[in-house]
């Protein structure tokens, strides 16, 4: 049975991408206010969106190409295809449309690795409500902070779920460690502008059952080779 959840679920890429009617993303809003597990589906799809958009400079598109590209939009509204298509093509489509608008070598490389990114934050959403967690709890640099680690210990991807970490400086960087017999994986590396929660997508070179614990510090942008600023949060698993 579809439920409200679903629903609103199904409409988030668009949403992401500014595509709803009035009525419609007044809905996903207020839906938004209350669901935690949909705030964060949106929030790596926001991301995704936004990396479109300012990985390159726009590329001018040849007048030939922008009088077709407006007879299609003339000819298919976005509802229309977005009630066409299933829900994870939607980003793709949008990823397909820069393509065309840029024609270079760099966008061909960067939409399949968008796609292989849409593909792998599905998988790790869909299993979010039956995976098993791991709380973090926040440091003496960030006493207020908190987290929630989604993880399935057989996979080598999970959910970071983090909470009230004070923003850092442009040359500064939150990263994400995976400990095990006191050793150290690096997950991720991540920015926090203000906003009180962030989703972080957690990649693991080894299966998640192999780490013992997972610790955030704080870093120079882009990250480290080994832990060098003061930790903010932790967690046992």
């Amino acid at each position: 049975m579809n439920t409200e959840h679903d629903a609103i679920r199904d409409l988030i890429p668009a949403y992401a991408l500014g595509a709803l009617e009035d009525a419609e993303r007044v809905r996903v809003e207020a839906h938004l206010q209350t669901c935690a597990a949909c705030r964060a589906e949106w929030a790596l799809y926001r991301g995704l969106v936004e990396d479109l958009h300012y990985a390159v400079p726009p590329a001018i598109a040849p007048s030939r190409l922008e009088q077709r590209l407006r007879r299609q939009i003339e000819a298919t509204s976005l509802r229309r295809a977005r009630r066409a298509f299933p829900t994870w093509r939607v980003l793709a489509l949008a990823a397909a449309f820069v393509l065309l608008l840029a024609g270079n070598v760099y966008w061909v490389q960067r939409v399949r690795t968008l796609q292989e990114e849409v593909r792998i934050q599905a998988t790790a959403l869909a299993a979010l409500a039956e995976a098993p967690t791991v709380h973090l709890q926040g440091d003496p640099p960030a006493p207020n902070a908190r987290g929630v680690l989604y993880v399935r210990p057989n996979t080598h991807v999970a959910l970071l779920h983090v909470y009230n970490l004070p923003p850092l400086p442009a040359d500064k960087a939150y990263q994400v460690w995976l400990i095990y017999n006191g050793k150290r994986d690096s997950g991720a590396v991540f920015q926090v502008r203000g906003e009180p929660e962030v989703v972080v997508l957690i990649r693991a070179p080894r299966p998640l059952a192999t780490y013992d614990a997972i610790g955030i510090t704080v870093e120079p942008a882009g990250g480290s080779p080994g832990p060098t600023g003061p930790r903010v949060l932790h967690g046992t698993f």
